[in-house]
């Protein structure tokens, strides 16, 4: 069965036990079997800004660590919905409808929406829900889940994917969030503002993956991790490496700490 970005958020929910009235995705049926044997205290969902599923084979051991993550899990190619570009498409992912239904064209539009992400109903039914991304997409959730955290790109774009990851993870401990959605950004803003050769792209697909390194070795307690992207490359200039491709990965692994290292 091809699955599409509006199954990952009914996915979320019902491995978390709730329900997304009238949604356009369906629950993944192979993930939550591949977590009915585990015991989960928390979920992160990593999305990747600009990883079409064509790129991500082209990358290869650029992305090691996410790679090992998904060999010892599952891993999907899935369908991207048109438009393809962040803020709908996360909306997409985040909500379980197609862009016709939750009308998040900008980042604006979640400041006055009444539809509600998986993160605002995982809050309202008292699991802790957090959001680390850039700054003005987290004020529009402030008051929509328990946490969220805004970073602003002023050192580059490295810097701003490693405070993000550093961020989350604070938050996964101190905060105790169950639900936490990150967006990693530095292999987009490569491709759009500054890449000129193919190497280019491959140390920014080397720093993502630095990040997921970090996660799956901070991680304190026993966690899925769903990793995905938005959109494929949509840079004319490189949007050759996706073959014509419209899909994105959905990669799923879990990090289960030794007890030791448990708080």
């Amino acid at each position: 069965m091809k699955y599409t970005q509006l199954d990952i958020a009914p996915t979320v929910g019902a491995l978390l036990g709730i329900d997304i009235p009238d949604k356009d995705g369906d629950v993944i049926k192979e993930i939550t079997d591949f977590c009915a044997d585990k015991y989960i205290d928390q979920i992160l969902l990593m999305i990747i800004d600009g990883l079409g599923a064509a790129l991500w084979k082209k990358l290869n051991g650029a992305l090691a660590r996410l790679k090992a993550l998904s060999d010892h899990g599952l891993f999907f190619e899935i369908s991207s919905l048109p438009p393809r570009i962040t803020t709908p498409n996360i909306g997409t992912i985040l909500t379980g409808y197609t862009p016709e239904h939750h009308l998040l064209y900008k980042v604006a539009d979640t400041f006055y929406t009444p539809v509600r992400s998986i993160l605002e109903l995982a809050s309202e039914k008292g699991v802790k829900s957090g959001i680390v991304i850039e700054l003005l997409g987290a004020k529009s959730m402030s008051n929509r889940v328990d946490l969220a955290i805004g970073v602003e790109n002023i050192h580059g774009i490295i810097d701003y994917d490693q405070r993000i990851t550093r961020l989350a993870l604070k938050a996964f401990d101190l905060e105790e969030i169950k639900l936490m959605m990150v967006h990693l950004r530095a292999l987009d803003n490569c491709v759009h503002h500054y890449a000129k050769a193919w190497d280019d792209l491959v140390f920014s697909a080397q720093t993502i993956d630095e990040n997921c390194q970090k996660f799956c070795s901070g991680l304190r307690k026993p966690t899925l991790i769903l990793v995905t992207s938005d959109h494929p490359v949509h840079v004319d200039k490189w949007a050759y490496l996706e073959d014509g491709n419209q899909d994105v990965p959905l990669m799923v692994g879990y990090v289960s700490p030794a007890p030791d290292d448990q708080p």
